[in-house]
C-alpha cells in the first residue's frame, strides 16, 4: 500500500474501511491483510478500543479462513483484554460468537466450543437474549454432532424459549428478529432429529420452521430449509422428492459457495444411491470432492461422502476405487472420534471452570482467612477422594470390559459381569402345565429368538404368547421355571446380548447415536437401553464402544 492509498484511506470512516475489507476479502489477499493492519493501527492510534476489537477480530477471522490457526494467539488475548467496559463486552460477545462459528466451519470444533462458551457467558452477563439464543443453538447443534441428543435438545429448547419470549409488539423489529431466531432454532431441532434418524420429529419441527419463514421471508433461510426438507424426504425413502427439494433450494440466496457445493454433492449422492442410480451418484460425489480440497481438520466430516463413493464405485464395477474410498471412510472414523473427544473434553473443561468459579464466589464471601483455608483443604480432600474413586472406577470398568470381551470371544454370550447383577431364583410354579405344553412354548420361544423378534418394540408378553399360541400366564411360568427369570428380564437379556455382539462385530453400528442403537434393539429410549446394558454388563454402552474402537 503506497502513501497515496494511505492518504485516501485516512479520509474513510471505520464503517467505510470495514466495507472495503469485506469487498476485497480473499479476492486480493495481500490488499485485505494490509487493510486490516491499517484498520487496527488507526484504531490503536486513536485509542478507540471498540474499533481495535473489531479490527483484531477481522484479522483473526481471516487467519481462521486461511487455516492458519497458530498465528493469532497474541491478537486474541489483546482483543479480550481490551473489553474493560460493559459496552465493549457487548461488542466482544457478538464477535466471539462469530469467531466460534468461523472455527466450526473450518473443522476446529473444540476451539469453536471454547469460543462459544466464552460468548455465552458474556451474552448472559449483558442480558443479550438474542445472542444467547444463537449461541445455545450452536451448542445444541454440536451436542447433536457428538451423539448427545438429550443435551442437544435441551440446549435447543432453551434457545426456542428465548426466541418465543412474550411482551414484544408484533409490529416491532425485535418481534421480526425473534421470529427469525425461532425459525432457525426449529431448523436446528429438525437437524438434531435427522442426525438421530427420528424422521417424524424431524419433519414436525421442519414444517413449523417452513411455515414461520413464510412470514420472515429470508432467502438464505429458504435455501437451508428446502435443503433440509430433502434430507427428511431421504429418511422417508422419498428420493425423487428429495432431489426436487435440492433443486428448489439452490434457487435461493445465490451464489452457492465451494463448501456448500460439497454439501449438495453429498446430498444428491445420497438420493441417487437410494434410487440405485449409482453412475449418477459416483459422478456427482466425485465432482464435489474434486472441486473442494478437504483439509486435515475437515476429514472427520467426510465419513458419509467417502462411504457413498465406495458404494457407488463398487456397484459400477471399479473395485480399486471402491477399496480406496472405503479405506478413507475407515480413516475418517478415527478423525471423527478425535473431533468428538475434543468436543466432549471442551464441555468437561467448561464444567470444571464453572465449578471453580462457584468455589471462588464462596471464598470471596468469606473474609475469614482461616475459614477459607479450611474450606480449601476440604475441597482438595474431596477432589482427591473423587480422583481416587474415579481411578478405581476406571480400572474396575476396564477389568469388566476385559471380562466381557473374553466371554463374547469364547462363549458368544454376554452372561453377567456386573457385581450388582444377581439373578433371583424363581419359584417353580409350572407344575400345573403338562410337558407337551412346556415343550411347545420353549420351541416357540426358540423360533422367535432365531427370527430376532425380541428386537421389535412391540415385543411384549401378550404378543409373544399370541404368536406361540399360548396364554401369558403359561408363558410367564415356563420362562420363570426354565430360564430362572421373568419375561422382561428374558427379553432384556436377549436384546443386550445382541447389542454387545453387534457392537463388537459391526464398526458401522458403533457410529450410531445411543438413541439409534437403543431403537435398533427394541428400546424406545436411550435411558432404558443404557440402564439394562449397564445392569447386564456393568458398563455404560458409550464406554464399551470407546474401548472397542480403541482395539481396532
Amino acid at each position: 500500500m503506497n502513501g497515496q492509498e494511505r492518504d485516501t484511506l485516512f479520509l474513510k470512516s471505520y464503517d467505510n474501511l470495514s466495507g472495503l475489507i469485506d469487498k476485497s476479502y480473499l479476492k486480493d489477499l495481500e490488499f485485505t491483510e494490509e487493510l486490516i493492519a491499517y484498520y487496527i493501527q488507526k484504531a490503536e492510534g486513536e485509542s478507540n478500543a471498540k474499533e481495535a476489537i473489531r479490527g483484531l477480530s477481522k484479522f483473526i477471522d481471516l487467519q481462521i479462513n486461511l487455516r492458519q490457526f497458530d498465528t493469532f494467539e497474541a491478537e486474541q488475548e489483546k482483543m479480550f483484554a481490551l473489553a474493560t467496559t460493559d459496552v465493549l463486552e457487548q461488542e466482544l460477545a457478538a464477535i466471539t460468537y462469530k469467531l466460534g462459528r468461523s472455527y466450526f466451519f473450518q473443522g476446529r470444533i473444540g476451539k469453536s466450543m471454547e469460543m462459544q462458551t466464552r460468548a455465552l457467558a458474556l451474552a448472559r452477563k449483558q442480558n443479550k437474549l438474542e445472542l444467547e439464543s444463537a449461541i445455545l443453538m450452536q451448542l445444541g447443534f454440536v451436542k447433536s454432532f457428538v451423539g448427545d441428543r438429550e443435551a442437544s435438545i435441551n440446549y435447543l429448547k432453551q434457545a426456542l424459549a428465548l426466541s418465543r419470549r412474550k411482551g414484544v409488539e408484533p409490529t416491532s423489529s425485535t418481534h421480526k428478529s425473534n421470529l427469525k431466531s425461532e425459525t432457525v432454532t426449529l431448523y436446528y431441532l429438525s437437524l438434531a432429529y435427522i442426525r438421530s434418524k427420528v424422521k417424524d420429529s424431524a419433519k414436525a419441527y421442519l414444517d413449523q420452521a417452513i411455515a414461520l419463514n413464510k412470514i420472515v421471508k429470508d432467502s438464505c433461510l429458504s435455501k437451508t430449509l428446502y435443503r433440509t426438507q430433502g434430507e427428511v424426504n431421504i429418511l422417508y425413502g422419498k428420493y425423487n422428492e428429495a432431489l426436487s427439494n435440492f433443486e428448489t433450494s439452490k434457487t435461493y440466496c445465490l451464489p452457492v459457495g465451494e463448501l456448500e457445493s460439497l454439501v449438495y454433492s453429498g446430498l444428491y449422492g445420497k438420493a441417487y444411491i437410494g434410487l440405485k442410480a449409482y453412475a449418477k451418484a459416483q459422478t456427482i460425489l466425485q465432482e464435489g470432492l474434486d472441486n473442494y480440497k478437504v483439509s486435515e481438520e475437515e476429514e472427520g466430516f467426510m465419513e458419509d461422502h467417502y462411504k457413498m463413493l465406495a458404494k457407488a464405485y463398487k456397484y459400477n464395477g471399479n473395485i480399486e476405487k471402491s477399496n480406496f474410498y472405503f479405506e478413507k471412510y475407515i480413516l475418517t472414523t478415527e478423525a471423527l472420534n478425535k473431533i468428538q473427544d475434543t468436543v466432549v473434553a471442551v464441555f468437561k473443561q467448561q464444567e470444571l471452570k464453572a465449578f471453580e468459579a462457584e468455589l471462588d464466589a464462596i471464598n470471596s464471601e468469606k473474609n475469614n482467612f482461616k475459614y477459607s483455608v479450611a474450606v480449601s483443604v476440604v475441597i482438595i480432600l474431596v477432589l482427591l477422594v473423587f480422583l481416587f474413586r474415579f481411578s478405581r472406577l476406571k480400572k474396575k470398568n476396564e477389568a469388566k470390559f476385559k471380562m466381557l470381551l473374553e466371554k463374547v470371544n469364547t462363549e458368544n454370550n454376554v452372561g453377567s459381569v456386573s457385581d450388582d447383577v444377581k439373578d433371583e431364583v424363581q419359584e417353580d410354579n409350572s407344575s400345573d402345565i403338562n410337558e407337551a405344553t412346556k415343550h411347545q412354548i420353549l420351541e416357540g420361544l426358540n423360533k422367535l429368538e432365531e427370527q430376532e423378534y425380541f428386537l421389535r418394540q412391540d415385543c411384549n408378553s401378550y404378543n409373544v404368547a399370541k404368536k406361540i399360541k399360548t396364554n401369558t400366564s403359561y408363558l410367564s411360568k415356563v420362562i420363570n421355571s426354565h430360564y430362572q427369570k421373568n419375561f422382561n428380564a428374558y427379553i432384556n437379556d436377549l436384546r443386550i446380548n445382541y447389542a454387545v455382539l453387534k457392537l463388537k462385530n459391526d464398526t458401522r453400528f458403533r457410529k450410531f447415536s445411543i438413541q439409534s442403537i437403543a431403537e435398533e434393539v427394541g428400546y424406545k429410549s436411550a435411558d432404558s437401553f443404557t440402564k439394562y446394558f449397564k445392569k447386564q454388563t456393568g458398563l455404560n454402552p458409550s464406554f464399551y464402544i470407546k474401548k472397542l474402537n480403541a482395539l481396532d
